[in-house]
């Protein structure tokens, strides 16, 4: 009786063990498709290393105002990422848009590489309480870009909606005066420099286009002090 029982759990065993060993083997498959490897979570691990060091490369050039640059290095981070990081592409496009200040010269012509769709893609990705700073710079460097391009109805828009948004931002009041020099508005003009200067004293640009205006509108004393104050804040930034 006992060796029926043991002849009959051979047999079950062994019509069952190729189910078992076919299921064991699934199961491995599936494991190594779903688990990487060691080697691809290094090489993965790896690749973001190398992309966040771009990254940071781009956001100090960024920050030393060296745009094409900032705008290189996070370019070949977003390369590297396989085009998946939008973060690093605005990151990019905030450096791009940025190069209207690569020329100092209110008047110059704008780079061929900007295009309008770029600072309004940037806007759109922008539309945050919590992003209000990127977006006030943003809004500058188009009205800056609009106002080089002859639009300057449209310029003033956004120069006010930054205003909208910090009405403190020294440099919006600036960029207003130079739009309104640009259309001859002097007095108006002088109104825009003059209130930079009365929410920060030490603005160097503020003071500098002001100290032109004067010298434009004919009053040499009042243009050397203000053209000397720039100087004096451009050799001794942190005073």
């Amino acid at each position: 009786m006992d060796d029926n029982k043991q002849l009959k759990g051979v047999v079950l065993v062994r019509k069952w063990w190729p189910i078992l060993a076919s299921f064991g083997g699934a199961v491995v498959m599936l494991l190594a498709f779903f688990i990487p490897s060691v080697q691809d979570q290094w090489d993965r691990y790896k690749s973001r290393k190398v992309i966040e060091e771009y990254v940071s490369l781009g956001d100090d050039l960024l920050n030393e105002e060296r745009y094409k640059m900032a705008e290189e290095a996070f370019a070949k981070a977003f390369e590297l990422s396989e085009s998946k990081r939008l973060d690093i592409e605005v990151k990019r496009l905030t450096a791009h848009v940025s190069r209207v200040h690569e020329n100092p010269d209110w008047n110059s012509h704008i780079s061929d590489s900007l295009k309008e769709i770029d600072f309004q893609f940037l806007l759109h990705f922008q539309d945050d309480k919590n992003d209000q700073n990127h977006r006030i710079n943003t809004l500058n460097c188009y009205g800056i870009f609009l106002a080089r391009s002859g639009k300057l109805k449209e310029a003033k828009a956004v120069f006010d909606e930054a205003l909208g948004l910090d009405p403190k931002e020294t440099i919006t009041y600036v960029n207003l005066g130079n739009l309104l020099d640009q259309q001859k508005k002097y007095s108006d003009a002088e109104k825009m420099y003059r209130k930079a200067i009365a929410i920060d004293a030490n603005n160097i640009y503020a003071h500098y286009n002001l100290g032109l205006l004067l010298e434009l509108t004919d009053r040499p004393e009042e243009a050397k002090k203000e053209l000397t104050r720039a100087n004096e804040l451009e050799t001794k930034p942190n005073e």
